[in-house]
């Protein structure tokens, strides 16, 4: 009764753990998309001279021969402008067209008006457009600090991804060996397996865990050391997903070891051990009987 009250509460703890992590890793991924979208869009639309622009004066130098000043200056400038608006008004429409066209599909409903699309694909660009001034107005160089936020944010959503496939058993196992053993010998391998990856789990936390001290420890002695150069944020809290993530892990490997020395490994390779050979050869047989078919 006990062992069961205990193995109960490790299974709620876990699952609130797990909730939070993909919670984190939500406002990491849209963090990370949105840095470095805006960083990439700053960029692109900051230049003196965009690439469409300088596409068009190419085209017209290889017709027309060499350009001179204020034909080059047309070209990039109104004309090129000109052409990249009529490209963009093209691609937002026959957009917006196609996605009307899944959705009715869908639905089963008749396919829309092109002009209903064309309609709402100007929208989207005026839009778009709309955000892309706003951006240049609040950012005219460069969007503070992007790249370095975003290598942060990547970090906690690779190593919360990992222990969120360590929870679901989805982290690469080629269970070969397992497979041809008898069931009294699975619990016990099964156990040292999770003892073992446990352990290194608990050198990797903890020699991660050292660093993340040394950071803050240099953070906390020193006026203005171990900061984002845009922002007063710590760098040492791009440095905790590595020790947070492995101890968790650690203690997944673990606990998933005991579980199944007492209840006995699940079986297959979805949501089991790996990759399950039977089940791939069977598969890979099909396939090929179907092709020759």
């Amino acid at each position: 009764m006990r062992s069961s009250l205990v193995d109960q509460l490790a299974r709620t703890l876990d699952e609130q753990i797990n909730r939070v992590e993909r919670l984190i890793i939500l406002i990491a991924v849209a963090g990370m998309t949105l840095l470095v979208g805006a960083d990439v869009v700053q960029r692109t639309f900051s230049r003196p001279v965009g690439k469409t622009e300088q596409l068009v004066a190419w085209l017209g130098e290889a017709l027309a021969g060499p350009l001179s000043p204020e034909a080059r200056a047309a070209l990039e400038g109104p004309v090129g402008g000109a052409v990249f608006l009529v490209l963009a008004v093209i691609a937002f429409v026959f957009a917006a067209h196609a996605a009307r066209l899944v959705t009715a599909e869908r639905a089963g409903t008749a396919q829309p008006a092109l002009l209903g699309s064309a309609l709402r694909g100007l929208a989207v660009l005026a839009g778009c457009a709309l955000a892309v001034k706003l951006l240049l107005w609040a950012f005219p160089s460069s969007v503070p600090g992007a790249q370095r936020f975003a290598l942060g944010l990547m970090l906690w959503a690779g190593m919360l991804g990992a222990s969120v496939a360590t929870r679901e058993r989805r982290h690469i196992v080629l269970d070969t060996v397992v497979k041809k053993l008898d069931a009294d010998t699975k619990g016990p391998v099964a156990l040292v397996s999770g003892l073992v990856t446990g352990a290194f789990c608990g050198v990797i936390a903890l020699l991660s865990g050292m660093q993340l001290a040394g950071e803050i420890h240099e953070w906390a002695t020193n006026e203005g050391v171990g900061l984002y150069e845009s922002l007063p944020i710590p760098t040492w809290i791009a440095t905790l997903a590595i020790p947070m993530a492995f101890t968790i892990m650690g203690a997944r490997f673990v606990g998933y070891g005991i579980r199944d020395f007492r209840f006995g490994p699940p079986s297959g390779g979805d949501g089991g051990h790996g990759v399950d050979l039977d089940e791939l050869q069977q598969q890979t047989v099909e396939t090929g009987s179907e092709a020759k078919a």
